[in-house]
């Protein structure tokens, strides 16, 4: 099952899925920072958890949200720490420039960006249900600030290769900066193959 390669067809399908419901995670964000927010189309690629891990090591915040209906597995996604201050100070009331963008990483902040991502990814689980053909739902998010090998570690030991959806994200004038979604191997090949099936059924119809 780990020795599975993703063809270029089961990839265009994921990038496809992906640009959707990121442009839907885009205008939820949108609402709640009260800014512009645009999203770059996704690049699609899978990685080897040991060699991602060996050539990108940073202290980000992670945002891991579990699907409880209609798929399963859960979705990472991966946000620079000044990126996420500066969202969350948004929805607290600055600009995502003054006197909050120079504290440190609070819970207060972490607390913020789960609840954004919670609505982003709703929003995304809302488009999924519609191009996968079947209900989606997902959990409350789990936010942690960790290092890059210690959480891919931590979280998921027994998975080695992951779906590597990589877009940049441009907030205002304030956010400018590449975003990086991952799910493990055995989900994105879900994914894929339910988008895949609801195309073949629409053209037979």
């Amino acid at each position: 099952m780990g020795e599975y390669v993703f063809s270029d067809i089961e990839i265009d399908a994921i990038g496809e899925i992906s640009n959707i419901c990121l442009g839907n995670s885009a205008t939820t964000l949108g609402m709640l920072v009260r800014q512009p927010v645009d999203i770059t189309p996704p690049k699609v690629t899978i990685i080897e958890k040991s060699e991602y891990v060996k050539n990108v090591s940073y202290k980000r915040v992670f945002v891991k949200v579990s699907y409880v209906e209609g798929i399963q597995g859960c979705s990472i996604l991966m946000l620079n720490e000044e990126d996420a201050k500066a969202i969350a100070d948004l929805m607290m009331g600055s600009d995502g420039h003054g006197s909050f963008a120079q504290m440190e990483l609070s819970e207060m902040h972490l607390s913020a960006v789960s609840e954004a991502m919670n609505q982003m990814m709703g929003a995304a689980a809302t488009s999924m249900s519609v191009m996968l053909d079947r209900k989606t739902d997902i959990s409350i998010p789990d936010t942690k600030f960790m290092e890059d090998g210690e959480y891919l570690a931590c979280e998921f030991p027994n998975d080695d290769k992951f779906v590597k959806v990589n877009f940049r994200m441009k907030v205002g004038n304030i956010i400018d900066s590449p975003v990086v979604q991952l799910y493990p191997h055995n989900l994105g090949k879900a994914i894929s193959d339910l988008f895949l099936m609801k195309k073949a059924r629409e053209k037979q119809a």
